[in-house]
């Protein structure tokens, strides 16, 4: 059975390419047969005519030496069967252009052919001719030839058993009818000689062009099928999540290559998003189960008194900051999942930037003191009203000021600066401390994203401030940023005063 699953997939895989090369060869095939008639019948006609202008201009002689020879008197009008000169040169014409040359008279009765000559050159005794003698040319053909001659092809029942080309040209002498003369080839044996030649010809030069044409056609079939093939074989690994490997770009085919960049553009997002997928279910599930287990395990032991009256309410208290910790986590993330699908509004009023940063700043004031960390910034600050969602706002900057209290040593400085101009509001907020790696710099603000453990074994967090924090700027059409050099880490962000205007820089 599995050999019998494996014969359809790999007939599968072949389909374009066979579909490719039997296109190319049917079209070149078709053009070759389209060619080879128009050629062919082109020959035919070429052929025909010039076989009927050789007939002609023999009759045209025939007519003019009969006409001379019958005004010098040579030749007698009414005896033609004694007349051994014109039955010699009728002898001579038709076997130099391989015809049947005879003269009939008035009536159409042929007296004069190239039979009347025997071996030696003379008139045959009794002057008749076994072929010829006693037939008699259709009226038909008689009343269309005239003095200009006139061509057909008939078979000339009772004198032929094939189709013959047919010329006739009347001979006049004093507006009086003499005779007829008639050239007679056989139509097979004038055109097929040289037919046969062409298509020798024609066949050789076509086999030879099919060959060349299968090997193009069969080098741009593979080259054409072939990515597509790899293409295709790939996108069945993305989609099984296996993201290791890329289409190879040869820089040769430019829509090809653009295509396998798309791919692999598209295979390197979603490599990212798989890696952020499996990300966020580690990380929410820990999130979730920490406190989770802590909040489980206290009150358990408040219930079954394995922890003392006396400690309940301090065991209570970290239950209750576990609750809000896990509060927290979830309004964040159901306002991030508004944002991602457009459902947040902004609620625009006029926020004063100052009062909102250092209302911000007081919900720290624990944990600054006991770091003993040093405030700058705000006695120098500028009064600055912007257009924006205060609440929205407020959590920014609230994120962005835990991350700065996280990760700023003791005794350290938290800074603080903002600058207004016509156009834009720009709030950085600074600190002291290890600062961040070159690398991370570029996916700080990604979901779930922490900066390497040894930076950070000791903070509470899940990831999500950051995120949040530049979801809601860009919302505000604005940008934030991250820095870290000279012993400072420095988040910044600007908002514009128009809220209808968004600048890019």
């Amino acid at each position: 059975m599995a050999k019998q699953e494996k014969k359809p997939k790999a007939a599968k895989k072949n389909r374009l390419f066979r579909r490719y090369l039997t296109f190319s060869l049917t079209a070149v095939l078709l053009c070759i047969v389209l060619l080879g008639v128009m050629f062919f019948y082109f020959l035919i006609n070429y052929t025909k005519n010039d076989t009927v202008d050789e007939l002609r201009n023999n009759t045209n002689e025939i007519s003019g030496e009969i006409v001379d020879l019958v005004s010098t008197g040579k030749m007698d009008a009414d005896n033609y069967n004694s007349n051994l000169l014109v039955a010699n040169m009728l002898h001579l014409v038709s076997k130099a252009i391989d015809a049947d040359v005879f003269i009939t008279n008035p009536e159409g009765e042929i007296r004069l052919c190239k039979d009347l000559i025997d071996t030696n050159m003379e008139v045959l005794s009794n002057g008749e001719c076994a072929v010829h003698d006693g037939y008699v040319m259709p009226q038909e053909i008689l009343n269309k030839t005239t003095t200009s001659s006139y061509d057909t092809i008939a078979q000339l029942d009772g004198l032929y058993n094939w189709r013959n080309f047919i010329v006739g040209q009347k001979v006049e002498a004093d507006g009086e009818t003499l005779c007829y003369v008639y050239a007679v080839a056989p139509v097979y044996s004038s055109l097929m000689p040289f037919i046969q030649q062409m298509l020798k010809l024609f066949f050789g030069a076509a086999l030879i062009a099919l060959l060349l044409t299968f090997m193009v056609a069969y080098l741009f079939a593979y080259n054409l099928s072939h990515p597509l093939q790899e293409m295709a074989r790939l996108t069945r690994q993305y989609a099984k999540g296996d993201f290791s490997e890329r289409i190879e770009i040869t820089g040769v085919d430019g829509e090809m290559d653009e295509l396998a960049e798309s791919l692999n553009s598209m295979a390197e997002s979603l490599s990212v998003l798989e890696d952020s997928r499996q990300s966020f279910v580690s990380n929410v599930s820990h999130e979730l189960k920490t406190p989770m287990t802590t909040i489980s395990g206290f009150i358990d032991g408040i219930l079954d008194g394995t922890i003392p009256f006396t400690q309940e309410r301090h065991y209570l208290t970290i239950v209750s900051k576990e609750v809000k910790r896990l509060a927290r986590l979830v309004v964040t993330m159901l306002t991030l999942s508004k944002i991602e699908v457009g459902e947040e509004k902004l609620n625009y009023t006029e926020v004063d930037m100052n009062e909102l940063l250092f209302r911000a700043l007081l919900g720290f004031e624990n944990s600054i003191n006991q770091a003993g960390f040093f405030i700058e910034g705000f006695d120098t600050m500028p009064s600055v009203k912007v257009p924006g969602d205060e609440e929205m706002l407020f959590q920014v900057c609230y994120n962005l000021f835990d991350n700065a209290v996280k990760f700023t040593e003791d005794y350290g400085t938290i800074r603080v600066r903002m600058r207004q101009d016509d156009e834009r509001v720009t709030v950085a907020i600074s600190n002291t401390g290890k600062g961040i790696p070159a690398e991370d710099l570029h996916r700080i603000f990604e979901r779930f994203y922490k900066v390497d453990k040894s930076r950070s074994e000791h903070v509470k967090g899940v990831g999500l401030g950051l995120n949040l924090a530049r979801d809601i700027i860009q919302l505000h059409n604005g940008e934030i940023r991250v820095d870290s050099e000279n012993g400072f880490t420095t988040f910044s962000f600007w908002i514009p005063m128009h809220p209808e205007i968004s600048f890019e820089e």
